[in-house]
């Protein structure tokens, strides 16, 4: 049978463009201002493509119906489908028995009816909704059917009717079903997760993430535990020009030990008619609220947390500190108002007591070739049943730096402090306390290159000489200063070679007015790390020379021999009752060493592998280990597993910590699953 191929360019005065038609036959209709094109029929234009057996170009409205084993394909949309009918000029379409994929936010969307009212708003009847593209004769990782669907592209996907699939498998039903139709922020629940803990018992952590304004939103947590209790949590974050915050409340009555935990952390930021604003509240009503559930609540990570040093997810300190402040700006200077109170988490601690505080403070300024500063504070103390009263300081500061190579840097400074207080004990009751501190530094720089190494070296001395009268209550840092006549010197070595790079340090401290359990001459301080190949290894070490012993001593390695791999082993030890300083470069004072040591001691191993198996298979696991004196224990212990796909992933979370219940330490051994859905992965609406 002869085949005959007609090709037909019609250039249309309306449009700047031209199509093109090829097919088996081709028809043109003058009255009617139509052509038509029968067998393997393919029409193209600078803007589309579109493949079908029949196709009927209306030349007056631009638009063309086609007919079985339509194909089209253009910047945004491909459709298979029965037949259609688009319009060249306003980019709609309508499509029976269809699929479509909107290509940038990787939708596929299969339905008895599409209906496309413009390049980014659809809308669909019985149909099917994925972000997995659909294989023949396999059913899809995961969709939600619905008998009505609207999407906006960047904007929503609403399903009516919906029923959420699981490899064709209903696994929920909603009456509406809405989601992000793309990377913008949407209202919606975040993917589940739920898990078991043999303390806890069964866990199920919905969250549902609201979109309250364009730089407001909030999300509200709920922890199931079948043993402990409903855990509840609340994040609010908000951003403006001069107004920046977030907020995060946590509460669960824990029914097994019989306590009521609540948790409130936030920042607050705020400049008004030329004040600055801060709130900083962190505060938890039981000192073990941390212990029991620190690592069980969801958190977000926001940008503001990360740039005031704050972090939910991290271990805490000892005191948990609250203040709010205002600062009002003046030239060179500032004047505040200061408002602080702390929480003990120590079970034998107590709290400081509340500060308020007025200050004025001049930043550094130039006399000559001297650089000054000063500030000058009025304190309120207030503590229930114990210190109260006020306090008041003058603590100018001046500094001078000279030379380049040889650089020395010398720093003078006074405080006068005046107390009116009451309830001292177990300290003085003094009226006054003046002090003078004299800093000293001198360093340089040595640098040596050659065709086969670089030499870096660069050795310091510095000094440090207090003078005080009385020990008043501890009330800040400077109530800690005592008399103090240090040398500090030491050198930093760095050699770099072709294949392998080696740094050291090594630093000692001399007390001239050491006492009681002070020795003069402090721990000397070695510390190495070694690069090379795809290993890196080091260690550090604070040895006691006069006692003949090591007070701490804490060493790693790290592998890396592939991309996809990573191990690293690590040991820190610290022998009990130790008085080595936890850091050489801490503030110049012999406070440094307060609370440092550890009366039972640090013998602690650790190992942490990540690998990426295979393109969908990932693990990181992590083991410590404490070896002690009195008895050697497994501590905390996880493993995270990911399997991931094109379209979704899951990870499973398995962990081991120690807890105590009723008096004696066990163990608690947990698991969570949780699932992401890409497309979906970020807030999902069930109503």
């Amino acid at each position: 049978m002869k085949v005959l191929i007609v090709l037909l360019v019609l250039f249309l005065p309306c449009l700047a463009f031209s199509i093109e038609i090829t097919s088996d036959t081709l028809e043109h209709f003058d009255e009617e201002q139509k052509s038509v094109a029968t067998g393997n029929v393919h029409m193209v234009d600078p803007n589309f493509e579109m493949r079908a057996q029949k196709a009927i170009y209306y030349e007056k409205t631009n638009e063309v119906e086609a007919y079985k084993d339509f194909y089209y394909n253009d910047s945004t949309m491909t459709a298979w489908a029965e037949e259609g009918k688009f319009n060249i000029d306003k980019k709609t379409a309508l499509l029976k028995n269809a699929l479509i994929h909107i290509k940038d936010q990787d939708f596929w969307i299969r339905a008895q009816e599409i209906e496309r009212l413009s390049e980014i708003k659809y809308k669909a009847r019985k149909a099917k909704v994925s972000t997995c593209e659909p294989e023949p004769d396999k059913s899809q990782p995961w969709c939600f059917t619905g008998e009505f669907v609207d999407f906006v592209v960047d904007d929503a996907v609403v399903s009516k009717l919906s029923t959420f699939k699981v490899k064709d498998v209903p696994v929920l039903f909603s009456p509406i079903f809405s989601g992000p139709g793309g990377n913008n922020r949407k209202s919606g629940f975040l993917p589940l997760k739920f898990g078991n803990s043999n303390t806890r018992g069964f866990r199920f952590s919905p969250a549902y993430y609201l979109v309250i304004d364009s730089n407001k939103d909030a999300t509200f947590y709920l922890d199931y535990f079948s043993k402990t209790g409903l855990g509840k949590g609340l994040e609010y974050r908000y951003l403006d020009f001069d107004t920046k915050g977030m907020w995060h409340v946590y509460n669960i009555n824990d029914k097994d030990i019989d306590k009521d935990f609540f948790e409130i952390r936030g920042i607050h930021v705020q400049k008004f008619r030329g004040i600055d604003l801060l709130v900083d509240v962190n505060y938890v009503n039981k000192k073990d609220f941390y212990r029991e559930y620190g690592d069980t609540r969801q958190i977000s990570k926001t940008f503001l947390f990360k740039d005031y040093g704050k972090d939910l997810s991290a271990e805490y300190d000892r005191f948990l500190q609250s203040s709010v402040e205002l600062s009002v700006p003046a030239v060179q200077s500032r004047f505040y108002l200061l408002g602080q109170a702390w929480k003990d988490l120590r079970w034998d601690g107590e709290s400081p007591p509340l500060k308020t505080e007025l200050g004025y403070v001049v930043s550094p300024f130039k006399i000559g070739p001297f650089t000054a500063n000063f500030n000058i504070n009025a304190g309120e103390f207030y503590k229930e049943d114990g210190l109260k009263g006020q306090r008041f300081q003058i603590n100018p500061k001046l500094s001078y730096t000279m030379g380049d190579s040889v650089r020395l840097t010398q720093t003078l400074s006074a405080r006068s402090i005046f107390y009116d207080l009451t309830h001292t004990s177990p300290y003085e009751d003094t009226s006054h306390r003046e002090m003078l501190q004299y800093d000293v530094k001198g360093s340089m720089r040595l640098y040596n290159r050659n065709e086969n190494f670089t030499h870096i070296a660069e050795p310091f001395v510095e000094g440090v000489f207090i003078e005080v009268n009385n020990k008043p209550p501890v009330l800040e840092e400077a109530e800690f200063i005592e008399d103090t006549s240090l040398i500090r010197a030491g050198v930093y070595n760095k050699l770099i070679f072709r294949k392998f790079t080696l740094e050291a340090r090594i630093a000692q401290v001399y007390d001239f007015r050491a006492k009681n359990d002070w020795d003069n001459l402090y721990p000397i301080l070695f510390e190495t790390k070694l690069s090379f190949w795809k290993i890196s290894l080091g260690f550090d070490t604070y040895q006691n020379i006069t006692k003949k012993r090591t007070e701490t001593f804490n060493n790693w390695i790290g592998f890396n021999p592939d991309p996809t791999t990573s191990i690293s082993l690590g040991h820190r030890y610290t022998r009990d009752n130790t008085v080595s300083p936890s850091y050489l470069w801490a503030p110049t004072i012999r406070g440094q060493y307060r609370d440092q040591g550890d009366t039972g001691g640090i013998n602690n191993y650790s190992m942490t592998i990540v690998k990426q198996l295979t393109e969908k298979w990932s693990f990181a696991g992590n083991i410590n280990y404490d070896k002690k004196q009195h008895g050697e224990r497994l501590r905390d212990t996880s493993l995270d597993v990911r399997y991931a796909e094109k379209c979704w992933a899951s990870i499973v979370s398995l962990k081991r910590k120690p807890i105590y219940r009723d008096g004696r330490e066990t163990s608690e051994f947990s698991f969570i699953i949780s699932f992401e859905l890409k497309g979906l992965g970020g807030p999902i609406k069930l109503l």
